[in-house]
């Protein structure tokens, strides 16, 4: 975490969108459920402690789980800064956000996959590393264009139908899942200007529709997310 909370603070700020206490209450519900959905034993007090109040959470926790969560607050200003710039989406801002994730934690962050990858109980293959960098040219063209003119429902079935074709696509060699709940975080704020966040309680159904390729029940858990955040945002601000 090269971030500082101050610099944190600075981005939001300047996008005018969130308080910093809105802004803080994010970055903590999407760097602890983020993170526990891909297995990391932090708890939300945990993600408190080393995100808000800048402490090491309790003794004998995993360095690579520290780093998991403490990634967040800067793939996080990331995504907000860029989603209220205008700027189109690109693969170098994915690449980005992947290598701000995965700071500490992995050689190869910020660079596409090198050699195959699996989907553990997926039914269908990722794709070749081959075809990773035409394939998301194609899903930053898609996903941008989708986020910046869609309004109403389409685009939650939009962000949905984006989400499950990266996770197909699987571009990276690790980190795929909490980068694409991060790009997931981008298209919510350019479309909607609300955060969406899958929680961990909710990680067999999305996970589920992710396997089976379902994108009625992932646009019906964010549109739960959705107006869950909506009622939030309103209470916060």
């Amino acid at each position: 975490m090269t971030l500082s909370r101050a610099q944190f603070f600075d981005i939001i700020e300047r996008t005018e969108k969130f308080t910093p206490t809105y802004a803080d209450d994010v970055l903590v519900r999407i760097a602890h459920h983020s993170s526990a959905i891909e297995g990391n034993t932090l708890t939300l007090a945990d993600t408190v402690s080393l995100l808000i109040d800048e402490r090491t959470p309790s003794a004998g926790k995993p360095l690579r789980e520290l780093y998991e969560v403490a990634n967040h607050r800067e793939a996080f200003a990331s995504a907000v800064q860029h989603a209220f710039s205008g700027e189109p989406l690109t693969t170098a801002f994915v690449r980005q956000i992947h290598g701000e994730l995965m700071d500490h934690i992995l050689e190869d962050k910020g660079k596409w996959k090198a050699s195959e990858n699996i989907i553990l109980g997926a039914k269908h293959d990722t794709a070749p590393p081959s075809k990773v960098p035409w394939l998301m040219e194609q899903w930053v063209e898609n996903a941008s264009w989708q986020a910046s003119n869609l309004t109403g429902p389409d685009v939650l079935l939009a962000i949905a139908d984006a989400h499950i074709d990266f996770e197909r696509i699987h571009p990276f060699a690790d980190g795929n899942g909490r980068t694409g709940r991060m790009l997931i975080m981008w298209q919510a704020l350019r479309a909607l200007a609300t955060p969406i966040i899958i929680e961990v309680g909710q990680r067999p159904s999305y996970i589920g529709a992710l396997q089976e390729g379902d994108r009625v029940a992932l646009t019906q858990l964010l549109t739960r997310q959705y107006l869950r955040e909506q009622k939030r945002m309103k209470a916060a601000n």
